[in-house]
């Protein structure tokens, strides 16, 4: 019990106890008690609008009339409270029986416990026309409710029906509140603040806490890990672009597109690197050898084809390093610059072509600046 309730078990004595209290009295008391609500039960351990303490109901005969004191009708609660009264005294609620003026000798309550005393029309009317109602015990959801139940508009309609009772949390139902079942229902008043009831609802509190926390920590880490593979993504994509060079270092010499006759197209289809003999030239991006060997005119020549369907030619070479279907990697040696088949001198000539055939050459310099390689 909360102020102080019965919660002393006595042996169980006469039936007409000689210290006795008005039905006034006892009013006053489960006022104090339990906000004068007969039939609460918070969970707390103690039953009824006189907070009895399930030892003490059963001591005192309390189980003739219901097995807990809030099953049990008021007439027959202050019937038991009676016999508590005379064997412990005031001191059995010693707060809410000073506050109530409750003592030994005073006049025998009105009281029926077998339910033959007569109650007022407008009361027995009442109990007549009630609608349905129902009393949360653990375990309990509003939606687990409405649907045991049968209740129109689900656990959204059950909850406007109750929301006074329930508060602003339709989540947190608490046992022992009554619940209106539809328009009309007797609901029980919130449960006045108990004494001992604090320890439940701190630890509820405390475990809702640590359940936030939990998942906050849970969501801070799926968004971390989230962010890493991001980051492990992007550098993936990043490795895996090719990645563009130069085919030899130094600068260049012939430009393409110069005329003149010593071209059979009529025009320079590449564009020269007059760097020395034996210079290593490299697939200026990752791909695969097309064709590696004599070549006629141009001598000594390499063909590799890349990803973005673009091929490369370096001609009048004096070595070759790869054979055709060979993968190569961009900046991997595929020759060395010499001055083989119709040269004037040691130069690597260079194209880029959009087929792998003499004649479908494009602007080799712009290829690479578009990506990402200056001259």
């Amino acid at each position: 019990m909360t102020a102080g309730g019965a919660g002393l078990a006595l042996p169980l004595i006469s039936a007409a106890p000689a210290n006795a209290a008005p039905v006034e009295t006892w009013d006053k008391v489960a006022e104090c008690e339990s906000n004068g609500t007969w039939d609460i039960n918070t969970g707390n351990g103690y039953f009824g609008g006189l907070q009895f303490k399930q030892s003490t109901w059963e001591e005192f005969g309390g189980t003739a009339y219901a097995a807990r004191a809030d099953q049990a009708s008021k007439d027959q609660q202050i019937a038991v409270a009676e016999q508590v009264l005379e064997g412990q005294g005031p001191r059995a609620w010693p707060t809410c029986s000073q506050r109530a003026g409750l003592v030994r000798g005073g006049e025998a309550p009105d009281v029926s416990p077998q339910g033959t005393r007569a109650e007022p029309a407008a009361a027995q009317e009442g109990k007549d026309g009630a609608a349905p109602s129902y009393e949360v015990v653990r375990g309990d959801t509003l939606s687990g409710i409405a649907q045991s139940h049968g209740v129109r508009g689900g656990w959204q309609s059950l909850y406007e029906l109750n929301r006074q009772t329930v508060g602003s949390d339709p989540d947190l139902i608490i046992p022992g509140q009554r619940l209106a079942l539809e328009s009309g229902s007797p609901t029980a008043r919130t449960p006045a603040p108990q004494k001992s009831a604090g320890k439940p609802e701190k630890a509820r509190q405390k475990a809702q806490e640590k359940t936030e926390k939990a998942q906050q920590k849970q969501q801070a880490e799926q968004k971390q890990a989230e962010k890493k593979k991001k980051k492990e993504e992007s550098g993936a994509r990043q490795a895996a672009a090719p990645a563009y060079v130069s085919p030899v270092s130094g600068g260049t010499g012939t430009a393409y597109r110069t005329t003149g006759s010593s071209w059979s197209s009529g025009y320079h289809t590449g564009v020269d690197f007059p760097v020395p003999t034996g210079t290593a030239v490299k697939s200026v991006t990752a791909g695969q050898v097309v064709s590696a060997g004599w070549a006629d005119s141009f001598g000594y020549e390499v063909i590799v084809r890349h990803p973005d369907g673009r091929y490369t030619q370096y001609a009048h070479l004096s070595a070759i390093s790869v054979s055709a279907g060979q993968p190569v990697a961009g900046g991997q040696q595929v020759g060395r610059v010499g001055s083989t088949g119709n040269s004037t001198g040691p130069h690597l000539h260079f194209e880029v072509r959009t087929g792998p055939g003499f004649g479908s050459d494009i602007d080799p310099l712009a290829y690479l600046r578009q990506n990402g390689v200056t001259l």
